[in-house]
């Protein structure tokens, strides 16, 4: 399945891509995670689904990614203490 950025309007792109703050909270990782979600939130505007029910995914789809972030920073922390030190 293609994705369509060029035919998405301003507001639905920055909707989009609101995840991708990850970036300035922790880098390379945020961004990975970040990309995932501004990914799967394109390939929802392009679905035929209702307005509402698209900004509800994306919220919820941005939200699970930054939960997965924390769990895995928290994970990683956990097993390796020296890194975070």
């Amino acid at each position: 399945m293609k994705v369509q950025l060029i035919t998405l309007k301003w507001y639905e792109k920055l909707a989009c891509m609101w995840p991708l703050g990850l970036i300035f909270v922790s880098g390379a990782v945020g961004g990975l995670f970040g990309g995932m979600a501004f990914t799967l939130n394109l390939r929802i505007f392009n679905k035929d689904w209702s307005d509402p029910k698209k900004y509800l995914y994306i919220v919820l789809t941005g939200l699970g990614v930054i939960v997965a972030y924390f769990i895995i920073i928290v994970a990683l922390a956990l097993i390796f203490p020296d890194w975070f030190g």
